[in-house]
Protein backbone atom coordinates (compact mmCIF):
# COMPACT_ATOMS: atom_id res chain seq x y z
CA UNK A 1 0.00 0.00 0.00
CA UNK A 2 1.10 3.39 -0.44
CA UNK A 3 1.65 3.97 2.62
CA UNK A 4 -1.05 6.07 4.53
CA UNK A 5 0.20 8.80 6.73
CA UNK A 6 -0.95 12.44 7.62
CA UNK A 7 -0.71 15.19 4.26
CA UNK A 8 1.31 17.95 5.16
CA UNK A 9 0.00 21.25 3.18
CA UNK A 10 1.58 24.31 3.86
CA UNK A 11 -0.21 27.15 5.14
CA UNK A 12 -0.39 30.75 4.04
CA UNK A 13 -1.93 33.71 5.94
CA UNK A 14 -4.48 35.71 4.11
CA UNK A 15 -3.84 39.49 5.36
CA UNK A 16 -6.46 41.58 5.74
CA UNK A 17 -7.44 45.04 3.95
CA UNK A 18 -9.49 47.87 5.15
CA UNK A 19 -11.40 49.88 3.12
CA UNK A 20 -14.28 52.24 3.34
CA UNK A 21 -14.45 51.30 6.92
CA UNK A 22 -15.32 47.53 5.85
CA UNK A 23 -12.65 44.67 6.18
CA UNK A 24 -12.31 42.41 2.77
CA UNK A 25 -9.87 39.45 1.96
CA UNK A 26 -7.38 39.83 -0.26
CA UNK A 27 -8.92 37.32 -2.63
CA UNK A 28 -7.01 34.59 -2.69
CA UNK A 29 -10.05 32.63 -1.29
CA UNK A 30 -12.70 34.50 -1.86
CA UNK A 31 -11.59 33.22 -5.92
CA UNK A 32 -11.13 29.54 -4.26
CA UNK A 33 -14.25 29.24 -2.54
CA UNK A 34 -16.25 30.58 -5.80
CA UNK A 35 -14.82 27.75 -7.63
CA UNK A 36 -15.51 25.45 -4.78
CA UNK A 37 -19.25 26.24 -4.22
CA UNK A 38 -19.46 25.86 -7.97
CA UNK A 39 -18.73 22.54 -7.99
CA UNK A 40 -20.53 21.50 -5.40
CA UNK A 41 -23.84 23.43 -6.81
CA UNK A 42 -23.05 21.50 -9.71
CA UNK A 43 -22.11 17.61 -8.30
CA UNK A 44 -24.09 17.40 -5.45
CA UNK A 45 -26.89 20.65 -5.44
CA UNK A 46 -28.93 21.12 -2.43
CA UNK A 47 -26.21 19.43 0.17
CA UNK A 48 -25.33 21.26 3.56
CA UNK A 49 -22.13 22.29 4.71
CA UNK A 50 -21.23 21.37 8.10
CA UNK A 51 -20.50 24.27 10.74
CA UNK A 52 -17.38 24.85 9.66
CA UNK A 53 -18.03 23.99 5.56
CA UNK A 54 -17.23 20.68 4.71
CA UNK A 55 -19.84 18.55 2.79
CA UNK A 56 -20.74 15.10 4.05
CA UNK A 57 -21.26 12.98 1.04
CA UNK A 58 -22.46 9.63 2.63
CA UNK A 59 -22.36 8.19 5.83
CA UNK A 60 -23.04 5.35 7.43
CA UNK A 61 -22.75 5.16 11.81
CA UNK A 62 -20.83 2.99 13.42
CA UNK A 63 -21.89 0.69 16.56
CA UNK A 64 -19.53 0.88 18.54
CA UNK A 65 -17.66 3.88 21.49
CA UNK A 66 -17.88 7.05 20.31
CA UNK A 67 -14.46 8.30 18.94
CA UNK A 68 -14.43 11.58 21.15
CA UNK A 69 -13.39 9.31 24.11
CA UNK A 70 -10.42 8.69 22.77
CA UNK A 71 -6.98 10.49 21.28
CA UNK A 72 -6.38 8.10 18.55
CA UNK A 73 -8.41 6.96 15.68
CA UNK A 74 -7.05 3.86 13.43
CA UNK A 75 -8.48 4.63 9.75
CA UNK A 76 -8.38 2.73 6.70
CA UNK A 77 -8.66 6.00 4.17
CA UNK A 78 -8.91 7.01 0.58
CA UNK A 79 -8.46 10.54 -0.32
CA UNK A 80 -8.60 11.82 -3.75
CA UNK A 81 -8.99 15.24 -5.85
CA UNK A 82 -12.20 16.85 -6.97
CA UNK A 83 -11.98 15.04 -10.58
CA UNK A 84 -11.96 11.41 -8.94
CA UNK A 85 -8.05 11.27 -8.83
CA UNK A 86 -6.72 9.15 -6.19
CA UNK A 87 -3.92 10.86 -4.25
CA UNK A 88 -3.44 8.46 -1.67
CA UNK A 89 -5.18 5.12 -0.55
CA UNK A 90 -4.51 2.56 2.04
CA UNK A 91 -6.49 0.24 0.16
CA UNK A 92 -3.94 -2.31 -1.50
CA UNK A 93 -6.81 -3.70 -4.23
CA UNK A 94 -7.50 -0.50 -5.32
CA UNK A 95 -3.70 0.54 -5.38
CA UNK A 96 -2.93 -2.19 -7.85
CA UNK A 97 -5.93 -1.42 -9.80
CA UNK A 98 -4.69 2.14 -9.94
CA UNK A 99 -1.05 0.64 -10.73
CA UNK A 100 0.49 2.22 -8.02
CA UNK A 101 1.04 -0.49 -6.20
CA UNK A 102 4.31 -0.49 -3.84
CA UNK A 103 5.92 -3.95 -2.90
CA UNK A 104 7.15 -2.31 0.16
CA UNK A 105 4.64 0.00 1.05
CA UNK A 106 2.20 -0.76 4.10
CA UNK A 107 -1.48 -1.73 3.33
CA UNK A 108 -3.55 -1.38 6.36
CA UNK A 109 -5.64 0.99 8.80
CA UNK A 110 -3.23 4.32 9.44
CA UNK A 111 -3.66 5.81 13.07
CA UNK A 112 -4.85 9.60 13.06
CA UNK A 113 -4.20 11.80 16.10
CA UNK A 114 -6.98 13.76 17.24
CA UNK A 115 -5.28 15.73 19.97
CA UNK A 116 -3.18 18.73 20.00
CA UNK A 117 -4.26 19.75 16.63
CA UNK A 118 -2.82 16.22 15.04
CA UNK A 119 -5.28 16.08 12.30
CA UNK A 120 -6.71 18.62 9.60
CA UNK A 121 -9.49 20.60 10.82
CA UNK A 122 -12.01 19.82 8.52
CA UNK A 123 -11.32 16.20 9.06
CA UNK A 124 -11.30 16.65 13.28
CA UNK A 125 -14.80 18.10 13.07
CA UNK A 126 -16.12 14.93 10.96
CA UNK A 127 -13.92 12.04 13.10
CA UNK A 128 -14.72 13.44 16.37
CA UNK A 129 -18.63 13.02 15.94
CA UNK A 130 -18.39 9.27 14.90
CA UNK A 131 -18.12 6.21 16.50
CA UNK A 132 -15.99 3.03 15.85
CA UNK A 133 -16.74 0.89 12.84
CA UNK A 134 -18.52 4.32 10.76
CA UNK A 135 -17.73 5.49 7.52
CA UNK A 136 -18.06 8.26 6.07
CA UNK A 137 -16.89 10.16 2.75
CA UNK A 138 -16.96 14.24 2.77
CA UNK A 139 -15.67 16.84 0.67
CA UNK A 140 -13.25 19.08 2.77
CA UNK A 141 -12.30 22.30 0.99
CA UNK A 142 -8.93 23.51 0.88
CA UNK A 143 -8.57 26.33 3.68
CA UNK A 144 -10.06 23.57 6.27
CA UNK A 145 -6.93 21.06 5.31
CA UNK A 146 -4.85 22.91 8.10
CA UNK A 147 -3.20 22.03 10.94
CA UNK A 148 -4.02 25.23 12.63
CA UNK A 149 -7.48 26.14 14.43
CA UNK A 150 -9.17 29.32 14.05
CA UNK A 151 -12.71 30.70 15.76
CA UNK A 152 -14.75 30.09 12.77
CA UNK A 153 -15.47 29.29 9.17
CA UNK A 154 -14.75 32.75 7.94
CA UNK A 155 -11.62 32.82 10.15
CA UNK A 156 -10.53 29.35 8.36
CA UNK A 157 -11.52 31.24 5.29
CA UNK A 158 -9.25 34.44 5.64
CA UNK A 159 -6.13 32.29 7.48
CA UNK A 160 -5.44 28.87 5.49
CA UNK A 161 -5.51 27.63 2.47
CA UNK A 162 -4.79 24.24 0.65
CA UNK A 163 -6.09 21.50 -1.78
CA UNK A 164 -9.71 20.32 -1.76
CA UNK A 165 -9.82 16.78 -0.78
CA UNK A 166 -12.81 14.00 -1.09
CA UNK A 167 -12.01 11.76 1.97
CA UNK A 168 -13.34 8.40 2.34
CA UNK A 169 -12.84 7.09 5.55
CA UNK A 170 -13.62 4.20 7.95
CA UNK A 171 -13.02 4.10 11.82
CA UNK A 172 -11.21 0.41 12.82
CA UNK A 173 -10.15 1.44 16.06
CA UNK A 174 -9.44 4.25 18.85
CA UNK A 175 -7.74 4.50 21.95
CA UNK A 176 -6.07 6.90 24.23
CA UNK A 177 -2.85 5.73 24.85
CA UNK A 178 -0.70 4.51 22.02
CA UNK A 179 1.96 2.96 23.37
CA UNK A 180 -0.15 0.62 25.34
CA UNK A 181 -1.95 -0.29 22.36
CA UNK A 182 0.74 -1.05 20.68
CA UNK A 183 2.04 -2.81 23.14
CA UNK A 184 -0.65 -5.02 23.72
CA UNK A 185 -0.89 -5.69 19.93
CA UNK A 186 2.80 -6.52 19.96
CA UNK A 187 2.38 -8.60 22.81
CA UNK A 188 -0.70 -10.74 21.39
CA UNK A 189 1.17 -10.85 18.20
CA UNK A 190 4.48 -12.34 19.79
CA UNK A 191 2.32 -14.64 21.71
CA UNK A 192 0.84 -16.12 18.83
CA UNK A 193 4.48 -16.43 16.86
CA UNK A 194 6.76 -16.17 18.97
CA UNK A 195 6.20 -17.62 22.30
CA UNK A 196 9.71 -17.67 23.69
CA UNK A 197 9.92 -13.73 23.33
CA UNK A 198 11.45 -12.40 26.38
CA UNK A 199 10.02 -8.84 27.48
CA UNK A 200 12.75 -6.61 28.81
CA UNK A 201 12.09 -5.41 32.51
CA UNK A 202 13.90 -2.06 32.11
CA UNK A 203 12.66 -0.68 29.09
CA UNK A 204 8.45 -0.85 28.13
CA UNK A 205 7.80 -1.78 24.83
CA UNK A 206 10.81 -4.45 23.79
CA UNK A 207 11.12 -7.82 23.66
CA UNK A 208 13.96 -10.08 22.02
CA UNK A 209 14.16 -13.96 20.88
CA UNK A 210 17.18 -15.85 20.64
CA UNK A 211 17.57 -17.70 17.26
CA UNK A 212 20.94 -18.41 17.80
CA UNK A 213 22.66 -17.86 21.03
CA UNK A 214 26.30 -17.56 20.02
CA UNK A 215 29.07 -17.62 23.14
CA UNK A 216 26.52 -16.96 25.93
CA UNK A 217 29.14 -17.02 28.76
CA UNK A 218 30.69 -14.08 26.72
CA UNK A 219 29.53 -10.36 25.88
CA UNK A 220 30.39 -7.47 23.79
CA UNK A 221 31.54 -4.27 25.89
CA UNK A 222 32.59 -0.64 25.05
CA UNK A 223 35.90 -1.83 24.53
CA UNK A 224 34.82 -4.31 21.50
CA UNK A 225 34.86 -3.90 18.27
CA UNK A 226 32.31 -6.20 16.33
CA UNK A 227 29.99 -6.38 12.87
CA UNK A 228 27.02 -7.12 11.99
CA UNK A 229 24.17 -7.94 9.33
CA UNK A 230 20.58 -6.84 9.90
CA UNK A 231 17.42 -6.77 8.39
CA UNK A 232 14.39 -4.85 9.37
CA UNK A 233 10.97 -6.05 9.01
CA UNK A 234 7.21 -4.84 9.53
CA UNK A 235 5.68 -7.19 11.42
CA UNK A 236 3.48 -7.98 8.43
CA UNK A 237 7.29 -9.69 7.18
CA UNK A 238 7.75 -6.95 4.79
CA UNK A 239 11.50 -5.69 4.68
CA UNK A 240 12.00 -2.15 4.67
CA UNK A 241 15.81 -2.22 5.45
CA UNK A 242 18.61 -4.52 5.58
CA UNK A 243 22.55 -4.37 5.03
CA UNK A 244 22.29 -7.78 2.71
CA UNK A 245 21.94 -7.19 -0.97
CA UNK A 246 20.25 -10.28 -1.80
CA UNK A 247 17.98 -9.54 0.58
CA UNK A 248 17.08 -6.37 -0.45
CA UNK A 249 16.98 -7.45 -4.15
CA UNK A 250 14.58 -10.32 -2.75
CA UNK A 251 12.69 -7.49 -1.10
CA UNK A 252 12.24 -4.77 -3.93
CA UNK A 253 14.71 -2.45 -1.80
CA UNK A 254 17.88 -2.71 -3.20
CA UNK A 255 19.65 -0.30 -4.92
CA UNK A 256 22.66 0.33 -6.74
CA UNK A 257 24.19 3.06 -5.30
CA UNK A 258 23.24 1.46 -1.28
CA UNK A 259 25.97 -0.07 0.72
CA UNK A 260 25.34 -3.46 1.75
CA UNK A 261 27.96 -4.92 3.73
CA UNK A 262 28.46 -5.75 7.48
CA UNK A 263 28.15 -2.94 10.04
CA UNK A 264 30.65 -1.75 12.85
CA UNK A 265 28.88 -1.78 16.20
CA UNK A 266 29.87 0.60 18.82
CA UNK A 267 28.52 0.26 22.42
CA UNK A 268 28.18 2.67 25.09
CA UNK A 269 27.75 0.62 28.33
CA UNK A 270 26.36 2.85 30.26
CA UNK A 271 24.10 4.21 27.61
CA UNK A 272 21.90 2.08 25.30
CA UNK A 273 20.75 4.55 23.23
CA UNK A 274 24.03 5.75 22.37
CA UNK A 275 25.45 2.48 20.66
CA UNK A 276 26.12 3.22 17.15
CA UNK A 277 26.13 1.67 13.95
CA UNK A 278 28.93 2.31 11.50
CA UNK A 279 29.80 5.69 13.32
CA UNK A 280 25.96 6.52 13.23
CA UNK A 281 23.00 7.01 15.50
CA UNK A 282 19.91 4.34 15.45
CA UNK A 283 16.63 4.54 16.93
CA UNK A 284 16.68 2.97 20.34
CA UNK A 285 14.80 -0.09 19.59
CA UNK A 286 17.33 -1.38 17.43
CA UNK A 287 20.21 0.59 20.15
CA UNK A 288 19.00 -1.95 22.65
CA UNK A 289 18.77 -4.99 20.00
CA UNK A 290 22.79 -4.23 19.78
CA UNK A 291 23.13 -4.78 23.73
CA UNK A 292 21.34 -8.20 23.28
CA UNK A 293 23.28 -9.76 20.67
CA UNK A 294 25.88 -12.37 22.09
CA UNK A 295 29.26 -13.11 20.31
CA UNK A 296 28.34 -15.71 17.10
CA UNK A 297 24.80 -15.33 18.00
CA UNK A 298 21.38 -14.17 16.47
CA UNK A 299 18.53 -12.61 17.55
CA UNK A 300 15.20 -10.94 16.77
CA UNK A 301 14.63 -7.59 18.56
CA UNK A 302 10.40 -6.50 18.29
CA UNK A 303 9.46 -2.92 19.91
CA UNK A 304 7.15 -0.13 19.75
CA UNK A 305 7.14 2.90 17.84
CA UNK A 306 7.96 4.80 20.37
CA UNK A 307 11.94 2.75 20.25
CA UNK A 308 11.33 3.34 16.73
CA UNK A 309 9.49 6.06 14.23
CA UNK A 310 6.78 6.98 16.56
CA UNK A 311 3.93 9.02 15.17
CA UNK A 312 6.50 10.73 11.95
CA UNK A 313 6.62 6.74 10.89
CA UNK A 314 9.52 6.46 7.70
CA UNK A 315 8.88 6.66 3.81
CA UNK A 316 6.20 4.85 2.22
CA UNK A 317 7.37 1.81 4.31
CA UNK A 318 6.78 2.62 7.98
CA UNK A 319 3.70 4.27 8.81
CA UNK A 320 2.91 6.36 12.42
CA UNK A 321 2.87 4.51 15.42
CA UNK A 322 4.28 1.01 13.79
CA UNK A 323 5.61 -1.51 16.00
CA UNK A 324 9.02 -2.92 14.13
CA UNK A 325 11.32 -6.03 13.96
CA UNK A 326 14.85 -6.53 13.34
CA UNK A 327 17.18 -9.52 13.08
CA UNK A 328 20.61 -9.27 14.08
CA UNK A 329 23.45 -11.62 13.28
CA UNK A 330 26.88 -11.17 14.66
CA UNK A 331 29.87 -11.26 11.78
CA UNK A 332 32.68 -10.75 13.45
CA UNK A 333 33.90 -13.41 11.95
CA UNK A 334 33.78 -14.90 8.78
Amino acid sequence: MMKMKHIILAASVIFALTACGKEVSEGKNDDAKLEFDAWIAKNHPGIQPTALGSYILEETPGTGDPVADSSYVRVRVTCRYLDGTVYTTTDEQLARQLGKYNSTGYYGPGVWRLSGNGLYAGLEELVSGMRIGGSMTAVIPGWLNTFNRYSSAKQYLKKASGTNYIFSFTIVDAFSDADRWESDSLSRYLAANYPTAVKDTAVDGFWHVVLEPGKEDESYTSDSTFYINYVGRRLDEVIFDTSIADSAKVAGTYSASGTYEKKRVNLNDDDYTKNTLAGSSVIKGFALGLSKLHPEGRILCFFISSLGYGASGSGSSIPSFCPLCFEIADYTEE
